[in-house]
């Protein structure tokens, strides 16, 4: 016990127990420089063996510290900034434990109170009862443990961490798909590069897609053409002729309608507020979707990482399929019965809400480049009565200033462009029961170290002269 005890309060394991952990964060800085903070985080920032070395250094700071005993004055330095050391550590493990990082979007005129965060799950839904089973994020499918959830007759085979869509669709020989059309939105040069935009009638997930203000969509019949647009909305609405064009009726957010025809190649004039144009490049009367989720090329800085996660039913495992986040899918149970599987972040419900009542964009002079933005947010703490006046609960919240509420902080983080106005505000949310603790022990550090300053240059009294004949 005695060598035990030697081995804590030695000047050798606090020198190897803090060049490891300088090593392992050089080391976490690099792989969070090219592969992103959730690669940093799985490999060393949440590795048990990083938390082994945390915790040795504060078992050899507190060894040593009670090695002092009794304390004297000349200790307090030394115990300050030792003290100062442990409660960063202890923080650290408050905010890991019980912490919360996770991300807001609020719609203008909207409330919401859902924060989502970075753990992912999977969301069973049978016969009304909803279970959740967590999908822990790893680096790569080689680290993916595929499972067998038997209670549902669902089985995950496969995971990619970076995940982007590529797009394909080919033309159907049987001719029994229906047709997929190739959109290109043409615009000023301050849109920036859009991407290409496929149309598909085969599936309502691709019938029907939206690109900030403006929606598209693709109908089996041309008769479906004249299908009514929501008010103040800019709706495009395509169907493929048999003599191989493309009819189409265009809605402007005033209610304005354009219809005609167009070949390959050719370009709608739509006729909304913004001079935008509409290029049809591809058109195939008869398409099968072999569309599919890949690993990115780019992966993300950050931790803004989409993964997606392959399932498939044992009633019918032959066939499989991806989900990406915010999808889900029906599929047959062991009994038949039918079982839908969701892949979703997981969501944590605030006691309140914030309504955004309005998002301010700033941008510099003679350009579209954002120079500041800020949302002006309502906090609403309980249900309003219907003459309550509920503008003193408005705020602020900026790029840099943040607003604080029942022990969360919001940021301004992004926004989703729109026209004519940006309407979706993005805020960053964290709650740090550990902030305190890490605050309180670096100013230890520093009190101890001016202790130790102090001591040193006034501590000392100043030696006689010594007298000579």
């Amino acid at each position: 016990m005695l060598r035990i005890w030697r081995i804590l309060i030695s000047l050798k394991l606090a020198v190897t127990v803090i060049a490891t952990l300088a090593l392992a964060l050089a080391v976490a800085t690099f792989v969070e420089s090219s592969e992103g903070t959730k690669a940093a985080q799985y490999y060393i920032y949440r590795a048990l063996w990083f938390y082994a070395l945390l915790t040795l250094l504060g078992v050899n700071i507190l060894a040593v510290a009670l090695s002092r005993l009794p304390w004297r004055a000349r200790h307090i330095p030394f115990l300050l900034a030792h003290a100062g050391i442990l409660m960063l550590l202890i923080g650290s493990y408050l905010t890991y434990t019980r912490g919360l990082d996770g991300m807001m979007r609020i719609d203008e005129g909207d409330t919401q109170s859902a924060i989502e965060l970075e753990d992912h799950y999977l969301v069973f839904e049978r016969n009304g009862s909803v279970e959740t089973v967590s999908i822990p994020w790893v680096p790569s499918a080689n680290h993916f443990r595929p499972s067998l959830y038997e209670k549902y007759g669902i089985r995950s085979v496969s995971y990619i961490p970076w995940s982007e869509s590529k797009v394909e669709f080919v033309a159907d020989d049987q001719n029994a798909e229906p047709a997929a059309v190739q959109l290109k939105v043409q615009g000023p040069a301050f849109m920036g590069s859009v991407p290409d935009l496929w149309l598909w009638g085969g599936d309502p997930a691709w019938s029907t897609l939206s690109m900030g203000p403006a929606r598209f969509s693709i109908v089996t019949d041309p008769s479906r053409l004249s299908t009514p647009a929501a008010v103040g909305e800019a709706h495009l609405i395509v169907a493929v002729l048999p003599n191989g064009k493309l009819r189409f009726r265009a809605v402007s957010p005033r209610g304005e309608v354009k219809t005609g025809e167009v070949a390959v190649t050719g370009l709608i004039d739509p006729g909304w507020k913004m001079p935008i144009r509409i290029a049809v490049k591809k058109l195939l009367p008869h398409a099968k979707n072999l569309s599919r989720l890949i690993d990115a090329r780019v992966r993300p800085m950050g931790s803004s990482v989409q993964p997606a996660i392959e399932i498939a039913s044992l009633a019918d495992g032959k066939r499989r399929h991806w989900l990406s986040l915010g999808d889900r899918i029906p599929l047959s149970g062991p009994s038949g019965e039918q079982v839908t599987v969701g892949f979703f972040p997981r969501r944590v419900i605030l006691p309140f809400g914030l309504r955004l009542e309005k998002f301010e964009l700033k941008v510099y002079p003679g350009t579209q480049n954002p120079a500041a933005y800020q949302s002006l947010v309502t906090i609403m703490d309980r249900v309003p009565n219907a003459a309550e006046d509920m503008s003193k609960n408005e705020r602020l919240i900026s790029m840099n200033e943040p607003l604080t509420q029942g022990g969360y902080t919001f940021y301004q983080a992004s926004y989703i462009p729109g026209q004519p106005r940006p309407t979706t505000t993005i805020l960053s949310v964290n709650a740090d029961p550990g902030r305190v603790l890490k605050y309180l022990g670096s100013l230890l550090i520093v009190l101890g170290s001016i202790t130790l300053y102090a001591i040193k240059s006034f501590g000392k009294r100043p030696k006689e002269k010594v007298k000579t004949a």
